[in-house]
């Protein structure tokens, strides 16, 4: 009876597989890093596209009522016909105060809670590395991914952003642009590593429109399309002003 002899792999047919499979590796990583973060940008996208819609949805709702937008101010000085300040003369200097009180988050889970808009919650604010709020407390930085622009008003350019992933500050954003804006590069990711650090940022414009932007696009020239607006001309009304997380970001 003849008995068959198994033979495996030899150590040089071994560490050759493992050769191989380590250049495939690093030759589909930049493939698949992309697209993994082409979806999260997408995710967060998604998410701010949520809250624009909620805010339109609730200044539609409060205009026939008299009742100012819910975009935030950063110094409004009137208050309702109660004598209480509504979120819509309420001044914010920062995008935490604002999202906590527009979700009612003193009230959160009791039967006294009463958010100013339906369609938002504080999940909206987290993803791609920012951690979500607890659901309880005080809305912090790390738990807002967001940067809002401030006094908005309808008859700003639907270009213009209103809310950019906290990576791309503020302060390299604009007001007013009398000619084609700079094709100099925004650093993106010095301030907040996350979201995205410095590879990419999300904008969601006044228009509704959701745009990703890769760091080598991230210029002027490119977030504005080229085009140029004013927001301050032949106006008293305050600003344009962007309010991260922490603070705001005085828009150029």
């Amino acid at each position: 009876m003849t008995v068959s002899e198994k033979q495996g792999f030899t150590l040089v047919e071994l560490l050759v597989v493992i050769g191989i499979i380590g250049i495939l590796s690093a030759a589909l990583f930049p493939a698949i890093s992309n697209a993994v973060m082409q979806a999260n940008m997408t995710a967060v996208g998604t998410r701010g596209r949520d809250i624009y819609v909620a805010i339109t949805g609730a200044n539609t709702e409060r205009e026939p009522l008299g009742l100012g937008n819910v975009w935030p101010q950063t110094a409004p000085d009137a208050v309702n016909s109660e004598g209480d300040l509504d979120i819509g003369d309420t001044p914010y200097d920062n995008s935490c105060d604002y999202f906590y009180d527009l979700n009612d988050g003193e009230n959160l889970g009791t039967v006294d809670w009463s958010p100013y808009i339906a369609g938002f919650d504080f999940s909206k604010l987290a993803g791609a590395g920012v951690p979500a709020h607890a659901g309880k407390g005080q809305l912090l930085p790390a738990n807002n991914m967001w940067t809002i622009a401030g006094n908005v008003r309808d008859e700003m350019e639907d270009i213009i952003p209103i809310l950019v992933t906290r990576n791309l500050p503020g302060a390299s954003l604009y007001a007013d642009i009398e000619d084609v804006p700079s094709s100099e590069r925004i650093i993106l990711g010095e301030t907040y590593a996350a979201p995205f650090s410095n590879k990419g940022a999300v904008i969601i414009r006044k228009g509704g429109g959701m745009f990703k932007i890769r760091a080598k696009y991230a210029t002027p020239l490119i977030i504005y399309n080229r085009q140029s607006f004013m927001t301050t001309i032949g106006t008293d009304n305050d600003p344009l002003t962007y309010l991260s997380p922490d603070g705001k970001e005085e828009a150029q």
